[in-house]
C-alpha cells in the first residue's frame, strides 16, 4: 500500500470536518441490551424452563415460575457480553498499535499515525467495528485540538482494559517527558501481540472442553427423557406432591450450581 509520509495536520478521518459537535461516546463498561438480544435471551431461556417445567415437574405452571430465573439473568447475559465486547475492543486495539508502529517506522508523525491506522481497520473489520468507531471520534477530537494523550487516557477510562490503560498512562508519561514514543509503542505492540497469542493458545485448548460442557449439561434432560419415554410411570411418584418437588428443585438447584461453577473453572484471564 503507497502512503504519502507527512508531518503535521491533514485530511483524515474526522479532522477537518464536522468540528465541534461530537458523536454519541460509549461506555464499555456498560452494556445496553438490545431489544433483540432481550427477545433472544427470553426466547432461549423460555423454551429451556419449559423443557425443566415438563421433564422436572410435569406442570406448565412452573413455567411461570422458573421464568423469574430467565428475568434475574439478564443482568448476567449483560456481563456476558459486556466481557465479549471487550476482549474484541482489546483485539482490535492491538492491530491498531500494530498499524501505529509501522506507521511510525515509516515516517508519520504520532497524530497521522492513528489516522492511517484507521484504514488499515476499516479494511480488516470494517467501519462499523469498535476501534473504526473509537478512531474516527480520535480524528475528530484531534481536529478540535484536544490532545492525544488525553484522548487516550479518556479512552482506557471508558474502555476497562488493562492494556489500552497501560498503554495510554505509558504514553502520557512518554509524551510529557520527551520520551522515544517510537520505541514505546513498539514495544508495547510487542507485549499486547505476545499477550493476545497466549490467550488465542488457551482458547484452542479449551475450545474442546466448552463443547463437552454444553454437551453435559443437556445430558441429564436426555435422560430423563429417555427413562420417562421408555417406562411409563417412572418418575410419576416424583410429579404432583410437595416431597417430589422440594427433591426436583433439590436437584436442579445442585445442576445450576454445577453450571456456573464449570463456567467459572473455563475462566481463564490472561
Amino acid at each position: 500500500m503507497n502512503r504519502q509520509i507527512v508531518t503535521g495536520k491533514s485530511n483524515l478521518p474526522g479532522m477537518t470536518k464536522k468540528r465541534g459537535r461530537l458523536p454519541p461516546i460509549p461506555d464499555y463498561n456498560n452494556y445496553i441490551l438490545s431489544r433483540g438480544e432481550i427477545t433472544t435471551h427470553f426466547l432461549m431461556g423460555g423454551i429451556f424452563m419449559a423443557i425443566v417445567s415438563c421433564l422436572m415437574y410435569d406442570s406448565i405452571y412452573v413455567w411461570f415460575v422458573l421464568m423469574a430465573i430467565v428475568v434475574l439473568s439478564l443482568n448476567q447475559k449483560k456481563k456476558e457480553l459486556c466481557i465479549k465486547r471487550k476482549l474484541c475492543l482489546e483485539k482490535e486495539f492491538r492491530d491498531v498499535i500494530l498499524s501505529v508502529s509501522s506507521n511510525l517506522q515509516a515516517g508519520y508523525s504520532i497524530e497521522n499515525a492513528f489516522g492511517e491506522a484507521y484504514k488499515d481497520i476499516v479494511l480488516l473489520y470494517g467501519k462499523k467495528s469498535l476501534m473504526a468507531n473509537e478512531l474516527e471520534l480520535m480524528m475528530r477530537r484531534l481536529g478540535n485540538n484536544e490532545l492525544l494523550e488525553d484522548i487516550l487516557s479518556n479512552l482506557s477510562g471508558r474502555s476497562g482494559v488493562d492494556d489500552i490503560k497501560n498503554f495510554a498512562d505509558i504514553f502520557h508519561i512518554a509524551k510529557r517527558s520527551g520520551g522515544d514514543i517510537r520505541s514505546i509503542i513498539a514495544n508495547t505492540a510487542s507485549i499486547i501481540s505476545d499477550k493476545q497469542e497466549v490467550r488465542r493458545e488457551i482458547d484452542t485448548v479449551i475450545t474442546e472442553k466448552k463443547l463437552e460442557l454444553m454437551i453435559m449439561r443437556y445430558i441429564p434432560f436426555m435422560i430423563i427423557y429417555y427413562i420417562s419415554l421408555t417406562t411409563k410411570g417412572y418418575f410419576e411418584c416424583m410429579y404432583h406432591n410437595l416431597s417430589g418437588w422440594i427433591l426436583m428443585t433439590i436437584g436442579f438447584a445442585v445442576y445450576m450450581a454445577a453450571c456456573h461453577i464449570s463456567d467459572r473453572i473455563l475462566e481463564i484471564e490472561v
